[in-house]
């Protein structure tokens, strides 16, 4: 990537808005497309049913795609001087600073941060929108009126990250959606010289300080909310004295939040990030767009390496305003292919190329929400794509669709009895191990997610990665309890799949995953495709009592499957001139 080539993507994008009559806005988590009448003057909330959300959050994704035509524009704009689209901008800013109001709900919520976002950036990036400076003034000492209550010191409320850490975990705090209008209402305080910035960054060092903290124990939203905080905090950290700033840069936490987006890339496609969770990789890129602002704060070799490796298309169009300033010349370092703890998952890769291959497995003690009860859950990505996935979002409507992403058979550690997972993990237990010889292994500790009433001694999910063409996963599970395993292996949704000699290939041109196991039938009555499945076909095979030592699955990558062999006790499995071994602990 270089400047001519975001300068041409974001004229290109702006060819595509500049006659447009109306922002479309896709709802694309139910299905709806709508056009509201441009310019936008006021917060429009429609009166469209949603099956179970009595209040959709519709002014998110109008923001969403508010802020990206704006800048869309804008940049486009100022890079070629066009006065026309100049005006465009400015014609769209004008009626967003005259809106009424900025939030939908009772709180600061993403669309007060997004709006306050838009405006200040508009002020910072572009000179020519200075004739606006007036109107943004007046809508920033509005929107801090309104929400008076959130900076009111009398109000009280913890104001360090100590004491966040003494609350109780649902009393926090911690989510992406109050932190993000919170950051926004800190962006319009500071525009304004308004006192209110003053309690504002103190509650956002608080919450940081304390996000940062827990992390250290597992804390995490996943890859796309934990960058969409930090998507936010980049500018918020441009306003405040570098002493402060540089308290949350220099935490040893926070490069590991944004390595998340490193660590779970899928090979050959560094955008696509594994599917464990609520991640959405193509609509929500915004842990892309943390990477290109935080270069103006810092330099990052890993960040403009990760960047360049990504496809202009697939980065919001502030991030490459942002990268524009940064890419030509830039030094680039590749990190090192090891196994690696991504803070909710375990990643393990030959590295990050088109033909390598790369296993991510979850293993997470979050509270938060957006990340399931999945523990053990395994993604396989090679040529660009997960070929074994998960679903990767949440359906919040009340149709077979939310039983797919959420119900039992939505991940593939093993069900149990029927049963998945129905607990946190009160602490992440897992192992990664560098075994030499391009082979590496992750083990995590899945007990404390199953229910109770199992009465399980140990359940444990231990996966090799060997090379660029075979992972192993052996499930060991012993409970009196229990009295049946069973699979559900997800497919990538574009996947064509055949099973013959008890085995199932999933196949693409460039890739053919081979999936088998020495202990359980494996026919074409294993192959469905679920209620609610937007693609995805599901592997499914049973093992029924007495159950084995470790049920033993082998994936591998090539035109033939390799031979197997299985150990008399069931504790050793041989396999492309490799032995894999547990133990009975």
């Amino acid at each position: 990537m270089n400047r001519a080539i975001i300068e041409e993507d974001l004229r290109n994008r702006a060819k595509h808005y500049s006659p447009q009559t109306h922002l479309e806005v896709n709802y694309y988590r139910i299905r709806r497309r709508l056009a509201y009448p441009l310019p936008v003057r006021k917060l429009l909330l429609p009166e469209l049913p949603v099956p179970g959300i009595p209040v959709y959050p519709w002014a998110t994704w109008m923001l969403w795609a508010l802020e990206e035509r704006v800048h869309s524009l804008g940049w486009a704009a100022e890079w070629s001087g066009d006065s026309a689209l100049q005006d465009l901008v400015l014609r769209d800013l004008k009626a967003l600073a005259g809106w009424p109001s900025f939030r939908q709900y009772e709180n600061p919520d993403l669309s007060l941060g997004h709006s306050c976002r838009l405006l200040w950036l508009a002020l910072k990036r572009w000179e020519w929108a200075g004739v606006l400076r007036p109107d943004i003034a007046l809508a920033f000492e509005r929107v801090l009126e309104e929400n008076a209550h959130c900076w009111d010191p009398a109000k009280g409320g913890p104001d360090t990250a100590e004491a966040i850490l003494r609350l109780a975990p649902s009393e926090r705090g911690l989510a992406n959606i109050p932190l993000i209008g919170t950051t926004g209402l800190a962006l319009a305080a500071h525009t304004v010289g308004h006192h209110a910035s003053e309690f504002l960054d103190r509650r956002l060092r608080a919450v940081l300080g304390a996000t940062l903290e827990l992390r250290r124990t597992g804390h995490a939203e996943g890859v796309a909310y934990d960058g969409y905080i930090l998507d936010f905090v980049a500018h918020w950290l441009e306003e405040i004295p570098e002493e402060d700033r540089n308290l949350i840069l220099d935490h040893p936490e926070f490069a590991g939040m944004l390595d998340e987006s490193i660590h779970l890339a899928a090979p050959g496609n560094l955008s696509n990030v594994a599917r464990i969770g609520d991640v959405e990789p193509e609509e929500m890129p915004f842990h892309l767009s943390a990477h290109a602002k935080l270069l103006r704060l810092r330099p990052s070799a890993r960040s403009v390496w990760l960047l360049n490796r990504c496809m202009p298309g697939r980065l919001r169009a502030d991030a490459l305003g942002e990268f524009h300033s940064h890419v030509d010349g830039a030094v680039e370092s590749a990190p090192e292919a090891a196994p690696a703890d991504a803070g909710y998952a375990l990643s393990l890769r030959s590295g990050w190329e088109e033909q390598d291959l790369c296993a991510v497995v979850s293993a997470s003690s979050s509270p938060m929400g957006h990340l399931p009860l999945d523990g053990g859950t395994l993604v396989i990505g090679t040529c660009g794509r997960w070929l074994l996935d998960d679903p990767g979002y949440q359906q919040y409507m009340q149709k077979t669709e939310r039983v797919f992403t959420l119900g039992p058979k939505a991940h593939n550690a093993p069900l149990l009895n029927g049963q998945a997972q129905n607990r946190r993990f009160a602490f992440r237990d897992f192992d990664l191990e560098d075994s030499g010889k391009g082979c590496f292994r992750a083990s995590v500790n899945l007990l404390h997610g199953y229910p109770e009433d199992l009465q399980l001694e140990l359940a444990r999910r231990t996966v090799w990665l060997c090379e660029r063409d075979l992972i192993v996963v052996a499930d060991q599970i012993r409970g009196v309890g229990v009295r049946e395993m069973d699979y559900c292996w997800h497919g990538h949704p574009e996947a064509a799949w055949w099973v013959a000699d008890n085995r199932a290939r999933l196949y693409f041109p460039e890739a053919t995953l081979w999936i088998s196991s020495p202990q359980t039938l494996i026919n074409g009555t294993c192959l469905d495709r679920l209620p609610g499945s937007r693609g995805h076909l599901t592997l499914q095979a049973a093992v029924e009592k007495p159950l084995p030592a470790a049920v033993w699955w082998v994936f591998s990558l090539g035109a033939e499957p390799p031979a197997i062999r299985l150990s008399d006790d069931g504790q050793a499995l041989q396999c492309s001139g490799s032995c894999f071994e547990v133990h009975g602990k």
